[in-house]
């Protein structure tokens, strides 16, 4: 006997599915596909009709109702449907049933588990949130403005360009379709006029020629034939010297002249590319002992740290006594410097990518107000708003405020006001900085960067210039309000080692301009949520990253749902083998924040041996990160747009440079 329908045509039609689409669905509703489809439509139905009591399901209803039974999976919960009848059925909020909001709550219940946070769907799906048609004609009007010479380039059919831009504008995020399509039809005639054939024809695009690169010159000449017979420690740095004069990768160099042992050939297969704009190491973790050699760097040792607190008569710093600075270049001449009492500054940065920084951000931040507070030193912090747009599809407007909403965020992490300038490299570049920047721009080759950072001969010439615009800070001359007009100050870099790269190709440009070689100390990476294999980063999604921002409710919804574990599956496995805490990435979280040792010994060794569980540590780890974030925006709030422009003045006498 065939099994009752569960659905209708009649049905199926009045929630505006196509006649035709509701005869398959009709027809094959029976197994399959067809069936879970079907009773994901009657089951959201049955919800709506009680939510509605009885009222007839409107047009736009029925529509968002059967989006979601096509993407909802039988393991989305009756508590999650019922959360996404409840905002879209009992109309407490009208605007929700727009396009952008329907597909947010779609895609966050789609993966939500539960119990499903309430006030996380709310703030997912915009519940409340209106975009009026006058922000966005603003936000269109200044994106179009900053792309204006494009615009009349390529006539109309760049509209979708700016579409596409638009979609990664958070301001944007709820907005009504049609508003935007309005405001880029204004805009648009406004600089083109009527769409007509002329500036609506798409042109056929010729493939671009492919440019010869000139060969590099093989370093097997200038190797020595007795390069067998040095020491390891020889060989390395011989080759390292070979890379440098030959403008090579060291790690490539590195790779392919110390022979063909056990471990070279490990490296060859699990190439591992970290760098500013890359890191990728597939599904392993991040080695970072490799990196050591792959880049041809020190790791800093336990003497190094012993010398560091003899010198400074304080502690090491916990990132410094666990490793996470972990490696270095000639940090050991910069405390010579300082023990013979000729002072280092120090120099760090962020790119205003977004408008809250994340945890992951604060590592080179934690870290260099240490060394400023240990050594008493000078600080210069970059802000890398003109790197953002050469990279990025944001505005200049859009950068201006997330550039002091980050500076805002720093400020607040403590530094030392009568030392430290932020710039932007938009306002600041010019005088002496910019002669520096010439200097260096003239000393780096195309090819350079093209191996540096990955680039290609499509990309913007901003981008193959911008490695000299970091470089420049790590020379004191670029900064005479500080330092004065010809000064040589040793320079230290706090930094992750995805950024070395820059500054191999500065300390190598460095001699031959009559400057010291800027010195550099690595941290590794704050991992992702989700594991080891990579760090935490923002494009990993807002679910997923903790930002300086967050409430703490955010804060413990995401560790808990999204901190990614070492515990095996099962408690009792736990308590046989214990967790594996190189991957559980709460553990590793309290490493970078925790700064009593003794409490994260105790946590550690228990959850190695199954004492404690996942849920335990990631409680921990819930409460150092809500103190830490409830603090900073406590003297976050209380930093005011004086303060901001206090931190970028370059008056000499804040400097005590008179």
């Amino acid at each position: 006997m065939a099994s009752e329908n569960l659905v209708s045509l009649e049905l199926l039609t009045g929630l505006g599915m196509p006649s035709k689409k509701a005869e398959e669905v009709v027809q094959g509703q029976a197994s399959g596909k067809g069936k879970k489809l079907a009773q994901m439509i009657a089951s959201l139905v049955k919800i709506a009709s009680e939510a509605n009591e009885g009222k007839p399901i409107t047009g736009n209803q029925g529509k968002a109702l059967l989006q979601a039974a096509e993407k909802f999976k039988d393991t989305v919960s009756e508590e999650a449907r019922t959360l996404f009848v409840k905002y879209i059925f009992a109309a407490e909020d009208e605007s929700i049933l727009a396009i952008p909001k329907t597909n947010a709550a779609i895609n966050f219940l789609s993966k939500a588990k539960d119990p499903v946070s309430e006030e996380a769907f709310r703030a997912a799906a915009g519940v409340g949130v209106v975009v009026s048609a006058e922000l966005v004609g603003k936000e269109v009007r200044d994106l179009v403005e900053a792309h204006k010479d494009e615009v009349i380039k390529n006539g109309y059919k760049f509209q979708g360009n700016m579409r596409g831009m638009l979609k990664r504008n958070q301001k944007l995020t709820f907005a009504d379709n049609e508003d935007v399509t309005k405001a880029l039809d204004t805009e648009f005639k406004a600089i083109l006029g009527e769409a007509n054939e002329s500036n609506t024809k798409k042109t056929k695009n010729k493939a671009p020629k492919k440019q010869k690169v000139p060969e590099t010159k093989e370093p097997e000449e200038s190797i020595s034939a007795e390069k067998d017979n040095l020491t390891e420690e020889d060989k390395r740095e011989l080759l390292t010297k070979v890379a440098v004069e030959f403008n090579l990768d060291v790690g490539t160099v590195l790779k392919k002249f110390m022979g063909s042992g056990e471990d070279a050939g490990d490296d060859e297969e699990k190439e591992q590319q970290i760098n500013p704009i890359t890191v990728d190491t597939g599904d392993e973790a991040i080695d970072y002992d490799r990196l050591v050699k792959q880049f041809g760097t020190e790791k800093i040792t336990p003497d190094l740290i012993e010398r560091f607190e003899k010198l400074t008569g304080k502690r090491a710093h916990h990132l410094l006594r666990r490793g996470i600075f972990f490696s270095h270049r000639d940090l050991d001449k910069a405390l010579d410097a300082y023990e013979a009492g000729t002072p280092f500054y120090l120099y760090t940065g962020r790119g205003p990518s977004s408008e809250s920084m994340h945890i992951g951000h604060l590592i080179p931040f934690m870290f260099t107000r240490y060394l400023q507070e240990a050594f008493g030193c000078y600080l210069v912090i970059q802000m890398t708003d003109d790197e953002k747009y050469l990279w990025k599809d944001l505005t200049l407007p859009q950068l201006e405020y997330q550039l002091r909403k980050n500076v805002q965020d720093i400020i607040a992490y403590g530094f030392d006001r009568h030392k430290t300038f932020i710039f932007s490299d938009m306002k600041y570049m010019g005088g002496k900085f910019y002669e520096n920047v010439l200097l260096v721009e003239k000393r780096i080759t195309g090819n350079q960067a093209i191996k540096a950072l990955g680039l290609s001969t499509l990309d913007n010439i901003g981008k193959f210039s911008f490695s000299a615009i970091q470089a420049t800070p790590s020379f004191s001359s670029s900064f005479p309000h500080m330092f004065g007009e010809d000064s040589s100050s040793q320079c230290l870099i706090p930094c992750a080692i995805d950024q070395d790269v820059y500054f191999r190709m500065t300390r190598d440009i460095a001699p031959r301009l009559g400057y010291k070689k800027p010195a550099v100390v690595h941290s590794s990476f704050l991992p992702a949520m989700g594991g080891p294999s990579s760090k935490m980063s923002s494009s990993t999604g807002a679910e997923k990253t903790i930002f300086l921002t967050d409430t703490p409710k955010e804060i413990h919804d995401k560790v808990h749902r999204y901190a990614y574990s070492g515990a095996p599956q099962t408690l009792k496995e736990l308590k046989e083998h214990g967790a594996n805490l190189d991957l559980d990435v709460s553990y590793q979280y309290l490493r970078f924040f925790l700064d009593d040792d003794e409490k994260l010994g105790e946590i550690g060794g228990k959850y190695s041996k199954g004492e404690i569980t996942t849920a335990d540590v990631k409680n921990e780890l819930v409460k150092v990160l809500q103190d830490l974030i409830k603090k900073h925006q406590e003297i976050k709030a209380k930093t005011t747009d004086d303060e901001i422009d206090f931190f970028m003045n370059t008056d000499p006498t804040r400097f005590h440079l008179k």
